[in-house]
């Protein structure tokens, strides 16, 4: 009589591990494209204030990143809550995607803390630090995740964002290095968030 049961749940086990290693789209892409505008903006931001144009040389990074935060959660818990079920979120990709991006963004806000602390001594400029860091870490999500899901544009950003640390690194000294760092994230977050969206299943009923 335990048989039919047991089947029952070896079936639903093999039904899972098929779907957890199947290459689903990913459904992200909301996150994506919220979090790289933000990112755009906040460089453009900083360029500006670097070069005198918005703010006092010292308090406006507090203001354009403390915003930076407080809107991003604040859409960031939004976008959650207009998302629903979608197909496929059990796929390899889509499982992975959530806790990688949650340890990048750890990451980011780790650094972001200790060169908050450090530039009361030295000066806005140890900021530059943070942007290779950023693009690391991005590089890393996107190439886990978009390989996962066999999503060849979130793997090329990938290689795109590890392209960018070196190119941020060599321009540290040049007074738009921000508007590269912007245009950077652009095209390697935002773009590719807002391709995920339109490819993104619908919701399930």
């Amino acid at each position: 009589m335990n048989q039919a049961p047991a089947a029952s749940d070896d079936l639903a086990y093999v039904r899972r591990l098929a779907e957890s290693g199947a290459r689903a789209p990913l459904i992200g892409g909301r996150f994506m494209a919220w979090w790289g505008f933000l990112v755009v903006a906040g460089w453009t931001a900083q360029h500006l204030a670097v070069n005198g144009t918005i703010g006092d040389g010292s308090s406006v990074f507090g203001i354009i990143w403390g915003t930076f935060s407080v809107v991003g959660m604040a859409g960031q818990a939004l976008l959650a809550r207009s998302m629903g079920p979608k197909a496929g979120a059990g796929s390899a990709g889509n499982l992975a995607s959530r806790p990688v991006w949650s340890a990048s963004a750890m990451t980011i806000a780790s650094m972001v803390v200790g060169v908050a602390m450090l530039a009361r001594q030295t000066g806005y400029q140890v900021f530059d630090w943070i942007v290779p860091v950023a693009f690391a870490v991005y590089a890393c999500a996107l190439i886990v995740t978009g390989k996962l899901a066999g999503e060849r544009i979130v793997v090329l950003a990938g290689y795109g964002a590890a392209a960018m640390v070196g190119l941020f690194t060599a321009f540290i000294l040049d007074p738009n290095r921000y508007l590269i760092a912007a245009a950077g994230a652009a095209v390697t977050v935002m773009l590719p968030g807002l391709l995920l969206l339109r490819r993104e299943p619908p919701a399930e009923e």
